[in-house]
Parts: C-alpha cells; sequence; structure tokens
C-alpha cells in the first residue's frame, strides 16, 4: 500500500520529527511505499489532504487531535477517501485514545499493516467536520485558548490550570434546541457532545452508550436550572458524565441549535464557530485503523 505521512511539527511537547527515521527504517523493512509531508501552516494539512486523497491508499497522521481534525476535513472535501490511520502526537490524544491506538510507533504500524480498516461516522458543525466531539460553554475553549509555550512547560497540566480557573467565571448559555423529534429551549451552563465517552484526556464511563458507527451524535445539554450548578456539574463529570435529573440528553443524526452570537463552539478541541449551528452525523464516511478492543467496544 501507499502511505503519506503528514505531522505537525508543532503538535505536542516534542516534535515528531525526532521519529521520521525510525518510521522510515519500519517502510524501508516493508512491502509498503512512504512519502512524508510536513505542515507549514494552520490549515495546510487540511488543503493536503484534499489534494492528494486520490493519490494514496492511506493518510498516516502523525499529531494530535487538532492536526487529526484538518486532515479529516480535507479527506471529507475529497471523493476519494484514504483510510486514517493516526500515530499520537498530541497531549490529550482522545482521538488516538479512542482507536485504541498506542504511543508505540512500532506496534502501530504493524497493526496498520497487518489489520483490516473499519467504517466510521464523521460528525459535521456548519462548515467543519469533526470525529468525536463538539462543545460550547464552560471548559470548551480550554483546549485551544492554552498557548503553546504553557503546553510546552506544563503538558496536560496546562489544561487543568486553564480549567480551574474557567470554573471560576459564570456561564450562561440560552440556546433553543431542534430535532425531528424534539424542540425545547432552556439555559445552559455547558453544551456537550460525544461519539463515546472519552473527551479533554478524561473518560466520561457514565456519558452515554454511544457507538462510532451508529450514525447518531449525542449532545448534553446541562441546565442551569437551580442554585450551585457549578457543584452539580463538577459532580456529574467526578460520576464519569452521569446525567442529572434537569439535565437534557438528545441523540440524533441532526440538530439545530439557536443561540447568542458571542457563544463559541469547539470541535475536537479546536475552535470551530460562533453562534447558531447545525450538526449532522454521516454515517460510516471514512475508513480508518482500530484496536481489537476499540472494534468490540464501540462498532
Amino acid at each position: 500500500m501507499k502511505f503519506l505521512l503528514l505531522y505537525n511539527p508543532m503538535s505536542g511537547r516534542i516534535s515528531f520529527k525526532r521519529n521520521l527515521d525510525k518510521v522510515i527504517k519500519i517502510f524501508d523493512e516493508s512491502i509498503h511505499d512512504l512519502d512524508i509531508y510536513e505542515s507549514k501552516a494552520p490549515k495546510d494539512l487540511e488543503r493536503e489532504a484534499e489534494l492528494q486523497a486520490s493519490k494514496y491508499d492511506v493518510f498516516l497522521v502523525a499529531g494530535g487531535d487538532g492536526t487529526i481534525n484538518e486532515v479529516v476535513n480535507g479527506m471529507m472535501k475529497s471523493d476519494m477517501k484514504p483510510i486514517l490511520g493516526v500515530l499520537p502526537g498530541g497531549t490529550a490524544n482522545d482521538i488516538a485514545a479512542i482507536l485504541g491506538i498506542g504511543k508505540s510507533i512500532k506496534k502501530s504500524l504493524k497493526m496498520f499493516f497487518e489489520s483490516d480498516p473499519v467504517a466510521i461516522d464523521v460528525n459535521q458543525i456548519n462548515d467543519q467536520y469533526f470525529v468525536y466531539t463538539a462543545s460550547a460553554g464552560i471548559l470548551s475553549k480550554i483546549s485551544y485558548d492554552v498557548s503553546r509555550r504553557h503546553i510546552n512547560k506544563y503538558g496536560y497540566l496546562a489544561y487543568v490550570i486553564a480549567a480551574m480557573k474557567d470554573l471560576t467565571l459564570d456561564y450562561r448559555v440560552p440556546i433553543k434546541i431542534t430535532t425531528e423529534q424534539y424542540c425545547s429551549e432552556c439555559e445552559c451552563v455547558m453544551i456537550l457532545g460525544l461519539s463515546t465517552n472519552r473527551v479533554g484526556g478524561m473518560r466520561l464511563r457514565n456519558f452515554s452508550n454511544a457507538k462510532l458507527n451508529d450514525g447518531l451524535f449525542e449532545l448534553r445539554f446541562f441546565k442551569r436550572a437551580k442554585g450551585m450548578w457549578k457543584f452539580r456539574f463538577l459532580s456529574s463529570l467526578i460520576r464519569g458524565g452521569k446525567r442529572l435529573g434537569e439535565d437534557l440528553h438528545l441523540v440524533s443524526d441532526h440538530f439545530i441549535i439557536e443561540t447568542g452570537s458571542e457563544v463559541r463552539w469547539n470541535a475536537d478541541g479546536e475552535f470551530s464557530t460562533k453562534g447558531n449551528v447545525e450538526i449532522k452525523t454521516y454515517q460510516e464516511a471514512i475508513m480508518v485503523f482500530a484496536s481489537k478492543k476499540t472494534i468490540k467496544k464501540y462498532l
């Protein structure tokens, strides 16, 4: 098979460049071909993925969730979609963890060489595609607001520090949510959408039983219905995303959410858009390499 390695030299605390010789050596000893492309600017990998999609069997993406998101956006704009293989190189690496991909390059490439790919859903929020999460409100800006300097210095702890500061703020997110079967208005502190039960490096084991290929997306609306909302919100997270009685949990393949023009949305850990959004799910839109454990649990 013909592989194109796409990587972001700025992703994570340690540049993936130091691993290039190891990757090249493994490919030299295999029957597969490898080309390499290094990101040169924001959105560069999205453009390159769209441009090169018809020329390769596999896109091998090294980086964090934002890097993978760029490549998936390029893939979704192309009629031809290579298989996606992920080599984790970011800070949280949620997508890699969801797919069951560890940090060992040798083991991961062995899996890609020897296993069959599986189909997973891709979601869309307005004009942007995303793999596993979309959110707004409290904590949702942490993943893209923390400076590169702090990430390089503190790693995942930089996000924890930023989250503690964000929890001191007062969030009021007015929304009107519409699906084919449901319509309601409420005031939230957070809207969290997931395709599985992992986000921000955490396992929300009690959030849902979502699958990666069921053609559905799950949204939790953490309502600001009573006092002590911060305590109740944190209680839900500590209990693995357990739904509180007043909170709203919806499952659909199509959501329309109307809200304030200043409300910022996060998709796969990156800033996506502001204000009103439309969220859609495309069932089994791309092929990926995943571990046997992931296939058993999420597919």
